[in-house]
């Protein structure tokens, strides 16, 4: 069954990405997105942890429900600099913050 894609922080798919699901403190099953990010597994019904690696991209684990009532989006981010103000938008004299994700310390 799909359970759902996997992307980079630009919603780009990332194809082989290794996925591992795991419920009740075992894994159960271990699957690879297919080349659109497609990530298909065959579960049982319950919650699981899934935990996705890819080089290039920092780890993450997150909690899913399966059967999902609509495919996951799930995002990685790319080992990279990556900047982006929050939120989105402010009005005049409103406060926003830059904020940075980095692989080695920023400053």
């Amino acid at each position: 069954m799909l359970i759902g894609y996997v992307s980079d922080e630009r919603y780009v798919a990332v194809a082989d990405v290794l996925a591992e699901f795991e419920r009740d403190g075992r894994s159960r099953l271990v699957a690879r997105s297919t080349p659109r990010g497609a990530l298909y597994a065959d579960l049982d019904p319950g919650d699981y942890r899934v935990t996705l690696v890819k080089p290039g991209f920092g780890s993450k684990s997150v909690m899913l429900r399966c059967p999902p009532s609509a495919p996951y989006q799930l995002r990685l981010l790319s080992d990279g600099l990556l900047g982006y103000v929050w939120p989105k938008w402010v009005r005049a004299g409103e406060r926003a913050e830059f904020r940075v994700h980095a692989v080695e310390a920023y400053g």
